[in-house]
């Protein structure tokens, strides 16, 4: 069967497991495997834009919907300016108590700029995002679609502990981590075909 959609998906998982008494749970196992998704995997697929505006009220941005991980942040002026990310640490010792245009940001709760921004600046947002969840109204996403086995091994090793089957656990994790090893390898290959270039604070691109 094609694993193409939710449906097939859980169908395939219960030919695997032939436990009609673990089909009701077969929902569980699914969400599980995401969960496992969430926390592993870091994919062009996975990223987002969004907008947003400062305000010279506060240094503070609510995170974007989603939000796993900030690739960068812009503010599209003249010159647009890069934003460099900092550790919360690194953020109190770069931190000033004048209002200017922000050069540095960290990620908590919030997005916390370095200053208090001195005009309205508009903020684009690149980050990683969590993949669409597959339910009965979400059929596929870019994960089942062109790696259907992150879907099915990751479904099956969350059975084993629940079944008590602990002799089983190391085929389906090595299984599981070889497609997002390949997975993460691959997208990684694809950014970094090409010299990077470091760049400084407030650089213009």
């Amino acid at each position: 069967m094609s694993l193409d959609s939710y449906t097939n998906l859980k169908t395939e998982i219960a030919d695997w497991l032939d436990r009609p008494d673990l089909t009701a749970r077969i929902d569980t196992f699914i969400d599980l495997a995401e969960a496992k998704h969430i926390r592993e995997l870091r994919i062009r697929a996975m990223l987002k834009r969004a907008a947003a505006v400062t305000t010279t009220a506060t240094k503070y941005l609510a995170l974007p919907t989603g939000y796993l991980g900030m690739r960068t942040i812009r503010l599209n002026t003249d010159p647009i300016t890069v934003l460099v990310q900092r550790s919360e640490y690194e953020m109190t010792r770069v931190a000033k108590t004048s209002p200017g245009k922000p050069l540095y940001f960290s990620v908590h709760e919030e997005i916390e700029f370095d200053r208090v921004p001195d005009a309205a600046y508009s903020a684009e947002m690149i980050y990683y995002a969590k993949l669409s969840p597959l339910s009965d109204s979400v059929a596929t996403n870019w994960l089942l679609t062109n790696a259907p086995d992150a879907y099915l091994y990751g479904a099956l090793l969350a059975v084993e502990p629940f079944l008590d089957n602990d002799e089983r656990i190391p085929t389906w994790q090595g299984l599981y981590n070889q497609c997002i090893s390949d997975l993460n390898d691959a997208d990684r290959k694809s950014r970094t075909s090409g010299p990077q270039v470091a760049q400084p604070a407030g650089a213009v691109v």
